[in-house]
């Protein structure tokens, strides 16, 4: 995964895409960031490239109108630079303004290098609404300076929050990374983003992927294991090592790994895959966060009783014993515990 400090931006423009007001004001003049504005702009990007949420698309060379500007596209050149991003943004704003409850923004365009390769960030900055101070007097003699609290619609988003609406575009190959969300347009809704602005071919993000894999793997296990609780933490134990042992998830792979003994149950995992036409996906995130849920198992049982077990401390079975008797009926015993806390 790309480092933070790995990220160089190269060149900045910021457009106005107000759709709400049907203002669309288009920068000639790229920006002249000091120190504190580039440390936000590599921050947004980061949160974007680092983020498990977005997808892999790829353009339509044949109706894409934002590939043809980019095919075209000379980086280095401060008036093609300007151009092509003022053409750009005139297309997302047409795009946006398809749909009444997509929020206004402004475009920040910003050309980027990391790890030798250069990038295209198209972040969509949109509004949000708070509260800000103005200053109002009255001249004359007796002249007077109240200060009043006003609303405003315009600020952009904070550092500390990822923006939800983004592409991260590799000017090698034209590779897509894409943050979006569904607006209604036409009575329906529409990812606009990659449907009626990119026009581009997408796949499921790393992290549904991974909330796709976990849960037919545990519907399955549900289904035939039935009360066999060890079956069901050993095929949870499983999967975190096939992820332990290859740092990604190869969909195929897994299948036979966990289900490889059983041709009943590799069939079921085999048909759900194919459902979401993910059956010989392979596909890495790259947030340790999103894996996070692999390393404990939680039990809830038929009376309502909350069980997480660390599976590292399962996997050394000294520690934890799961037994299941003739009648279906579970017995989970907790061996060596020195302290423990209440939450």
């Amino acid at each position: 995964m790309t480092a933070k400090d790995d990220i160089v931006i190269r060149r900045t423009i910021l457009h106005i895409l107000d759709s709400i007001h049907g203002q669309c004001i288009l920068s000639d003049h790229l920006l002249d960031p000091g120190p504190d504005l580039y440390e936000f702009i590599r921050t947004h990007i980061y949160k974007i490239l680092s983020s498990d949420d977005t997808k892999d698309c790829v353009f339509n060379p044949e109706t894409s109108p934002v590939y043809s500007l980019l095919a075209d596209w000379n980086e280095t050149e401060e008036d093609s630079f300007i151009k092509t991003s003022q053409a750009i943004a005139t297309r997302l704003y047409q795009a946006m303004a398809a749909g009444s409850d997509i929020p206004p923004a402004d475009l920040l365009f910003a050309s980027f290098q990391a790890e030798g390769t250069i990038y295209l960030a198209l972040l969509k900055m949109n509004y949000r609404e708070s509260y800000t101070h103005e200053l109002t007097g009255m001249e004359g003699s007796d002249a007077t300076t109240m200060a009043r609290i006003r609303k405003t619609s315009a600020l952009l988003p904070n550092a500390s929050t990822r923006i939800p609406e983004a592409a991260i575009i590799n000017m090698t190959d034209l590779h897509i990374r894409l943050l979006e969300k569904r607006y209604e347009i036409n009575g329906e809704k529409t990812f606009y983003l990659s449907e009626h602005f990119l026009v581009c071919n997408t796949s499921l993000p790393a992290k549904k992927k991974l909330n796709i894999l976990t849960k037919v793997i545990n519907n399955i296990c549900n289904k035939y294991d039935d009360a066999d609780l060890k079956t069901k933490l050993d095929t949870k134990s499983a999967l975190q090592k096939e992820f332990t042992d290859h740092q990604s998830f190869d969909v195929e792979q897994i299948g036979t790994a966990l289900f490889g003994n059983s041709p009943e149950k590799k069939a079921a995992y085999d048909e759900k895959m194919e459902e979401y036409d993910l059956q010989y996906d392979r596909f890495t995130p790259v947030n340790e966060s999103t894996t996070k849920k692999l390393s404990k198992q939680v039990m809830i049982t038929d009376n309502g009783i909350e069980i997480s077990i660390p599976m590292d401390v399962y996997n050394k079975l000294a520690n934890v014993e799961v037994t299941t008797d003739v009648t279906g009926k579970s017995t989970i015993i907790i061996r060596n515990i020195d302290n423990l806390i209440l939450k």
